[in-house]
């Protein structure tokens, strides 16, 4: 008989499931933990499915859980689900397969015909354990980069640099957002631009103009993951531009104590493409990939 029981969704346990993802959060990249608030309003939504939530229980103590989202992609007339696989808190490393198990089940019972998971060699053993349960690599969505504040090679320019007004701003960096990338448009972007000037985690938040024309933009980030700042938003004109915006925000996370910074480009985007060379020259290192894996059901 098993130690542990693995127990359907109540909305009881929502509080310790974001305790235990803010301690995978706290030291895992890329990855972020909401709000017990932003949970609840998550799974208020008509699209949630309470049954692809699981949780297991060591006694009366939660231990771990699982969760998995449903869609449906009319191109290919399947059902896929996206996972992140089970998070358990260490001593219980059994609990793993048994939530991986019992929500593969779910899963089936509901014609789903195609599993994924997002993950990197940086969180642990996740990316093994994802292949050893039948996954494979399918495409890789971002590419990490790693840089030291303390080490940052500075750049400017012969702009000086201004604190980014949303007032006065907020037309222009939409423009030159949507200009760049074509797929953020609409209420998507609106929402996009005022999330990122209402952040609460914003470190560092500045512009370079030219004659009132707003020719780069850089916003910087705490994250969950201790002592790590990240640089969240970057548009400009120029590569020197781009690196003079960088630059400034690494000086503002050295003095704030941050030891790291995170920045993730999509290889696949050409504008990230070229920034990554730009990341390279100030002192960035690429050390791995946020890779999709892909398992048949």
């Amino acid at each position: 008989m098993s130690e542990y029981e693995i127990k359907p969704y109540d909305e009881s346990y929502i509080e310790k499931q974001v305790e235990i993802g803010n301690y995978f959060a706290e030291k895992w990249i890329a990855y972020g933990q909401s709000s017990v608030e932003q949970v609840k309003a998550n799974y208020a939504r008509d699209t949630f499915d309470s049954e692809t939530r699981l949780y297991c229980f060591k006694g009366e103590e939660m231990v771990g859980f699982i969760g998995a989202n449903i869609v449906d992609v009319e191109e290919e007339k399947i059902k896929r689900a996206q996972t992140r696989l089970a998070f358990v808190l260490p001593g219980n490393e059994g609990a793993f397969s048994l939530l991986y198990d019992q929500l593969l089940e779910v899963l089936k019972k509901k014609g789903v015909n195609e599993i994924e998971t997002p993950q990197t060699v940086l969180n642990d053993n996740y990316y093994e354990l994802a292949e050893k349960l039948g996954f494979s690599k399918t495409r890789t969505i971002t590419e990490i980069f790693l840089g030291d504040p303390a080490k940052a090679i500075p750049f400017e320019t012969e702009y000086p640099l201004l604190d980014y007004n949303h007032e006065t701003d907020e037309e222009q960096i939409k423009k030159q957002l949507g200009e760049t990338y074509p797929n953020l448009e609409g209420e998507v972007l609106d929402n996009y631009v005022n999330r990122m000037a209402e952040n609460e985690n914003l470190l560092s938040y500045r512009v370079i103009k030219k004659d009132e024309e707003i020719i780069a933009y850089c916003a910087s980030t705490s994250t969950q993951t201790a002592k790590m700042a990240q640089v969240s938003l970057l548009i400009g004109k120029s590569s020197d531009l781009k690196k003079h915006l960088v630059s400034d925000a690494l000086s503002v996370m050295k003095e704030k104590g941050f030891n790291q910074v995170v920045v993730y480009l999509n290889p696949e985007t050409p504008v990230e493409k070229e920034e990554s060379e730009d990341f390279i020259a100030i002192g960035f290192e690429s050390v791995a990939k946020y890779d999709i894996l892909t398992k048949k059901l």
